[in-house]
């Protein structure tokens, strides 16, 4: 099992590729770049599935072009499946390319998953979107927007509540320190780290 990270798009979003037996669940594929498909293809990888931690548009934007190549179905919070096909929802709106999601989305509930070969928990956390999802995964949190190394993601958004991601973070505060976490922009960190330094769980 391992875990590769990409850097995609001009918002720098942290696309993940998820391995267990050569097979791939992919993580937040921010843009059509054939950087995805390269290191899966040189690899052989068999893809299993796209998983998106919310819906905005610089987590989304290679959704379609991925699905349709490796004929694999899509999985989110059903909560944030409004936002894929709305540019005004997930903030794509006036940008030179607007993003629209028309694959069709299969909902993951909380608790226990099952996606090909991958088991995983998923945990609702609202915040910065209402239906911002952490997965936790052998050891790994992965956590979209929810946090970062030293900080939260905004909640200024649509469907974003400064409550909730309080709510959210002392969901956190209780999970077991030594996680390995993999946020949706900037440097993997652990909780251990967050929970000592960064002023958000403080």
């Amino acid at each position: 099992m391992k875990i590769d990270s990409l850097v995609l798009g001009s918002f720098a979003a942290n696309c993940y590729l998820l391995w267990k037996n050569q097979h791939v669940l992919i993580v937040d594929p921010g843009s059509k770049s054939p950087k995805v498909q390269k290191l899966i293809d040189a690899q052989r990888g068999f893809v299993d599935g796209i998983y998106l931690t919310h819906g905005h548009f610089d987590h989304i934007a290679g959704v379609d072009s991925l699905a349709n190549y490796y004929n694999c179905s899509v999985y989110m919070n059903p909560l944030d499946i409004p936002l894929l096909a709305n540019p005004y929802l997930n903030v794509s709106a006036g940008m030179e390319h607007e993003v629209i999601v028309r694959s069709e989305i299969i909902a993951l509930q909380p608790g226990i998953n099952q996606i090909g070969e991958f088991a995983f928990e998923l945990i609702d956390a609202p915040g910065h979107s209402e239906g911002s999802s952490i997965m936790l995964w052998e050891g790994n949190m992965i956590c979209g927007d929810v946090l970062f190394k030293g900080s939260i993601g905004r909640t200024d958004l649509f469907t974003g509540s400064n409550t909730k991601m309080i709510q959210t973070l002392e969901k956190i505060k209780q999970m077991e320190p030594n996680l390995k976490v993999y946020p949706g922009h900037g440097p993997t960190t652990t909780l251990q780290e967050e929970l000592l330094h960064n002023p958000y769980l403080n």
